[in-house]
């Protein structure tokens, strides 16, 4: 008997009197591993969430909340159509274990052409170095692609039912109470959610009304109460389908982006060729953020696109046309945002905010926050990385002066490709997927430290 001393079996008398103790052992009931596998799992809280604009980011961030069970959301897209503007989109391997998980890598490869590598150049096409992306492949199991805006939105507006995504919809004003969060919209519509996404880009109506309250509260940043400044400008469009027999370049398996620098100019061009034998292209570069805005932008609202870019007409390009061949058979949809890692930094905000939404346990107002805070803080670190190295990249490509052409000729001379690869590993291995979806074969050398 637990807890007692064995007696001889030869022993008649009665049994001496002991005290008697519980101890772990005689308490302690181990789990029957069987029973706990027949236990059922608890199903996650179904949340709602409200995604404040359609653009690319908003959809794919709809995507992932479809392929969740327990997400009812609905897009507010402040558009009366379905469009979107701009040349191209780029996207590395960051996203794309998650783009595989969806469905969705196939048709991009389709829609998009494989990057090779990144030309730069003086405006007389001598050249100032190279960088071969081609190891993409090889390292993290996917390559960089790039592709045309419009394309990419397309592709992902399909894989969206219609009825999730509502059109004419300008978020007007949020109201926050202890049940809910209540998005009120110009026309009158309200809906209500546990949780608001500002998805609505640079301008954002969602970001205004909170900063005006954070305000009002005393608790807005000062960093954050200053107005935005305009540092770069640039105008970019993409050409019409040109003929790969005369221009035979378009015909390279790989795009190879090409840069071409001006000796006295802060601006700069940039082309990169995109499936269906067209031709991104980019002309702009940095302002100074003091400087009246009409002068910065005086040339940027024209219609002309030849008589507001006399400069760059003439200059030859190492794929056979003229940059002024290029833009003569641009479209007249040109725009001036400057497009850079935002696509894939939504993806990224996407996969970690889903993964969390998809374990919730309770959408109470406690359990929401510390969501969101835990959200924050798998994401500070990489946006600010990517903000800081765009920004020392640019500087290191557009800085003027004979100090400057030297620096960029020694790096690009003397850096080796090796050195180069674990630089970006220390990035691309960042592969993060859906945690709640089967996970994807990982490929590539470089195996993904994400999930």
């Amino acid at each position: 008997m637990p807890g007692q001393t064995a007696l001889p079996t030869s022993h008649t008398g009665p049994l001496p009197k002991k005290s008697f103790t519980p101890t772990r052992s005689s308490t302690k009931i181990s789990p029957d591993p069987m029973r706990q596998r027949l236990l059922p799992t608890p199903e996650p809280a179904r949340v709602k969430v409200v995604i404040a604009g359609g653009g690319i980011g908003g959809l794919a961030l709809a995507i992932m909340f479809e392929a969740a069970k327990n997400i009812d959301y609905v897009v507010l897209e402040r558009s009366s159509t379905h469009k979107t503007l701009g040349s191209t989109i780029g996207l590395n391997a960051r996203p794309m274990r998650m783009l595989e998980q969806l469905g969705l890598l196939a048709d991009i490869k389709k829609i998009s052409k494989p990057i090779g590598g990144f030309n730069l150049q003086n405006e007389d096409r001598s050249p100032i170095g190279h960088i071969d992306f081609t190891f993409g492949e090889r390292e993290y199991g996917y390559g960089g692609c790039v592709m045309s805006r419009p394309a990419l939105f397309e592709l992902l507006l399909s894989r969206v039912p219609e009825d999730k995504v509502l059109l004419s919809k300008q978020v007007s004003n949020v109201i926050e109470t202890s049940a809910e969060v209540r998005v009120i919209c110009a026309d009158g519509s309200e809906y209500g959610c546990d949780i608001l996404v500002g998805s609505d880009g640079a301008y954002s109506a969602v970001r205004e009304i909170m900063y005006k309250k954070l305000s009002t509260q005393g608790r807005l940043p000062a960093s954050d109460s200053k107005p935005m400044e305009m540092t770069h400008v640039c105008v970019l469009g993409v050409s019409e389908p040109m003929d790969p027999v005369k221009y035979p370049r378009l015909m390279d398996t790989n795009s190879n982006f090409e840069m071409t620098l001006f000796r006295d100019k802060p601006l700069s061009v940039l082309l990169s060729p995109i499936s269906d034998n067209r031709i991104s292209w980019c002309y702009g570069g940095e302002v100074d953020p003091n400087a009246p805005k009409t002068e910065a932008w005086n040339w940027g609202h024209h219609t002309d696109l030849k008589s507001i870019l006399p400069e760059i007409k003439n200059l030859a390009t190492e794929y056979g046309p003229s940059v002024g061949a290029v833009i003569e058979s641009t479209s007249r949809d040109m725009v001036l945002p400057f497009a850079g890692q935002g696509c894939i930094h939504a993806m990224l905000d996407g996969i970690s905010l889903t993964n969390l939404l998809a374990s919730l346990k309770s959408t109470s107002p406690e359990v929401i926050e510390q969501l969101l805070k835990t959200h924050v803080k798998s994401r500070h670190d990489s946006g600010r990385n990517a903000v800081i190295g765009s920004r020392l990249f640019g500087r290191f490509i557009e800085s003027k002066g004979f100090i400057a052409r030297w620096i960029r000729r020694i790096c690009f001379m003397l850096i080796p490709h090796w050195l180069v690869v674990k630089m970006f590993n220390r990035v691309m291995r960042d592969r993060p997927t859906l945690s709640f979806l089967p996970p994807v074969k990982e490929r590539g050398v470089s195996v993904s430290w994400s999930n």
